[in-house]
């Protein structure tokens, strides 16, 4: 053979090897960089070596702390290695250590992680530190840690770059929402949510549960909201083509809620991987499912008023005037309060049609008596009644900024949610008010990436690219206490739309409530999610869109 022959047929087969290596997987190669956890440690150092963690490694811990975090990895482990970490009594300088160090470790959920040839070293103050420990040390590792279907492949040992890690969030609240109300999400779609927000840092799940188009929350005082407030379509007594679009063939009803002993179970689980779980009962509108299942006990049989909330749904909102109203919201929130842990309850507030309660005899009557002058200021009323409810149960209120229309009568514990604008919470903020930021042009996933007929989600807002979500800065007053998004499922008609809609904007998202303004930078984050980020959706199934950025 000639030697120009030789040199071509060399060219061919090194060519032919190079496209191999491009087109196989990255994650086959392992990861050498500590540069790829999502959300972005606050400190990041390099070290040298790799800790390799197989069946022979064993852990010691000092603490109870750690016992929610070792499950997690260890679940991970046994799945996709078959093995588990044995735990060991008496500390050695090998293996991985979980050390409750509340004099080196200053902040809540703060953790500081240590990565050897040797050794891994792990120190918290709290169970969240533990677990989020063990989050970025998961991401450090091969993303098919991450996989959960039962695969043959099994993987005997993981390979972990040496660093140090010195980390905690910006913000106490790191919230994700999600409707369950217009379209249903079954126990094991929340449960599969909330991991992957857990995965990420998140901590606040907001469980929207009630709304115009279903109640979808076991309440054993009144079998009749499940019954006849979760079915909607032909033959029920929801409307069937409200504003928003629902699942199935237009000739089959809809229906769905959650047993009490499912959320029990669910809020276990949350519990397990540091998140809280907020449920929000929307009132005093968007209550067309409580209304029809009780017409009487919540609508004042004497008013002959007619209204169309911005949705288009008629008659909506529960009358203020009325004491049975009162007795009916506190029973409700006496069994959510029962199988909610979490200090607060959501109570809604936001979008109470203009005209409603105009033609109300018992509302007039409640104005004449109580000095009220305008449909706010009823309002306003029936809010300060919910919040001594809270009070007496021991929760605190989390509403939506109109609650803070005129002279707002809640305690000062509670949380006001912006939605309308970024604007709208600084304002709030400046009033001494303890707020969330949760935008819409922001921070509504239910709104298009960008506009385009090929692409799902609302078009009533802005845009809101992943690129945008990244560049929100929530502000620095104390009285901001975090940020979260919202995922409303007006149009998520199947599970693959509510997982394209929300990733990979949640990445965004959790780094703008983890970490620091300064050391947040689009591009480095963008090349982060592009890469692993998404290498650790796409082992998980989840049906993803991709990281563009928009010019």
């Amino acid at each position: 053979m000639s030697e120009k022959k030789m040199t071509k047929s060399k060219l061919s087969t090194f060519f032919l090897l190079l496209f191999v290596l491009i087109m196989l997987p990255p994650h086959l190669f392992g990861q050498n960089s500590i540069n790829v956890i999502i959300p972005k440690p606050q400190k990041n150092f390099p070290g040298k070596g790799k800790f390799l963690l197989a069946k022979q490694t064993r852990y010691f811990s000092n603490t109870d702390l750690s016992q929610n975090a070792i499950a997690y990895l260890q679940k991970h482990l046994k799945q996709n290695a078959k093995y588990l970490l044995r735990k060991v009594k008496v500390s050695k300088n090998k293996g991985i250590h979980f050390y409750y160090n509340p004099e080196k470790i200053k902040k809540s959920e703060g953790y500081r992680l240590h990565i050897e040839k040797e050794k891994i070293m792990i120190e918290a103050r709290d169970k969240a530190g533990f677990f989020y420990a063990v989050v970025s040390l998961m991401q450090l590792m091969d993303p098919s840690i991450w996989e959960q279907s039962v695969s043959d492949r099994v993987k005997k040992s993981w390979s972990i770059p040496s660093c140090t890690i010195e980390d905690h969030p910006r913000f106490k609240w790191r919230g994700m929402m999600l409707d369950a109300s217009r379209n249903f999400f079954s126990t094991e779609y929340v449960k599969k949510f909330i991991d992957r927000m857990a995965q990420h840092k998140l901590n606040r799940f907001h469980w929207h549960l009630t709304d115009d188009e279903g109640w979808r929350i076991e309440i054993k005082q009144y079998p009749l909201l499940t019954k006849t407030g979760a079915r909607r379509g032909p033959g029920t007594k929801l409307p069937f083509s409200t504003y928003p679009a629902m699942r199935g063939p237009k000739n089959k009803v809809q229906s769905g809620y959650y047993t009490q002993d499912e959320i029990r179970e669910i809020v276990v689980y949350a519990k397990a991987r540091s998140i809280e779980i907020l449920p929000e009962i929307d009132m005093p509108g968007h209550a067309k499912a409580a209304i029809v299942s009780y017409p009487k006990l919540l609508q004042d049989t004497k008013d002959k008023g007619h209204y169309r909330s911005v949705q288009k749904v008629s008659n909506n909102t529960i009358n203020p005037g009325m004491e049975s109203s009162y007795i009916f919201l506190e029973n409700v929130i006496s069994e959510v309060s029962g199988l909610f842990p979490f200090a607060y309850i959501h109570l809604g507030g936001d979008e109470v049609p203009k005209g409603a309660w105009k033609k109300s005899p018992a509302v007039h009557k409640l104005m004449k008596k109580e000095g009220l002058k305008n449909a706010k200021e009823v309002q306003n009323y029936f809010f300060a009644r919910l919040d001594n409810i809270l009070a007496k149960k021991k929760r605190k209120m989390v509403a939506w900024e109109e609650v803070m229309q005129g002279k707002t009568r809640l305690r000062q514990s509670d949380m006001i949610m912006a939605w309308k604008s970024q604007k709208a919470g600084i304002k709030i903020a400046k009033q001494r008010r303890n707020v969330i930021m949760a935008p819409v042009q922001y921070l509504y996933f239910d709104q298009q990436y960008i506009r385009s007929k090929k692409e799902p989600g609302h078009t009533w807002s802005t845009p809101v690219s992943t690129q945008k979500t990244y560049a929100f800065k929530p502000g620095n007053s104390s009285y901001i206490r975090g940020v979260q998004a919202c995922l409303w499922s007006e149009t998520l008609l199947n599970e693959k739309i509510a997982d394209y809609l929300a990733w990979p904007r949640i990445l965004a998202l959790s780094e703008v409530a983890w970490t620091g303004q300064k050391k947040r930078k689009w591009k480095e984050f963008q090349k982060r999610a592009s890469k692993e980020g998404l290498e650790r959706l796409k082992v998980q199934g989840i049906h993803y869109r991709d990281v563009v950025p928009v010019r």
